[in-house]
């Protein structure tokens, strides 16, 4: 008797804890998500700034030219962190490639 209450008490702390596992993961490939929108709307922002910085009119002006080394920076600082932040895309290219290369 005591042995099924453990195996209820056992199984409905493994259902909470896959539960909780998932909703977790859930939340990482949310951010993940996010993170590589804001990477990407970021060095695109970076781009119409180097754009700008080699118009004519504002070629050279200090301004500008702090704005793009600032740029510059910053897309490194991205870059960095995302190398750490995005954990799935090399396993899901790997994955994908073993998948491609089995069929």
């Amino acid at each position: 008797m005591i042995l099924y209450i453990i195996l209820t008490f056992s199984i409905l702390i493994n259902a909470l804890l896959g539960w909780y596992i998932y909703k977790l993961l859930k939340n990482l490939i949310s951010m993940e998500d996010q993170f590589l929108e804001m990477k990407s709307k970021l060095l695109e922002f970076a781009t119409h700034l180097r754009a700008i910085n080699k118009v004519e009119s504002f070629y050279g002006d200090p301004t500008i030219t702090s704005l793009v080394e600032h740029m510059k920076r910053l897309a490194g600082e991205i870059e960095n962190y995302s190398q750490v932040m995005v954990v799935f895309e090399d396993d899901l290219q790997e994955d994908t490639d073993d998948e491609e290369a089995q069929a």
